[in-house]
């Protein structure tokens, strides 16, 4: 590298602003989704263990699918209001 290159400063591009309709879409759609389907697999998960069975595998999974998209419907609403407080300045 040579004194010039060490020099010349790096062009300085602004950030991108976050597209916050898509992330209230996501965040509204994985809520939307998500709820009611750990709802329901919770109460058949629930139900069975109840009866004293094992639940099947496919209330398992339907649980477990309605977690994953209520958190990511949750993750995606943090990152909305993230998005909305802006940059901290570190003072308070």
């Amino acid at each position: 590298m040579t004194d010039e290159e060490r020099k010349t400063p790096a062009p300085q591009t602004p950030p991108a602003k976050p597209n916050r309709g898509f992330m209230i879409l996501l965040a509204i759609l994985g809520l939307a989704f998500g709820l009611p389907t750990v709802y329901s697999g919770g109460v058949m998960v629930g139900g069975a263990f109840g009866a004293g069975e094992f639940p099947t595998i496919g209330f398992i999974v339907q649980l477990a699918l309605g977690l994953m998209l209520a958190g990511f419907g949750l993750a995606a609403m943090i990152a909305v209001v993230k998005s909305f407080m802006g940059p901290r300045d570190g003072q308070g």
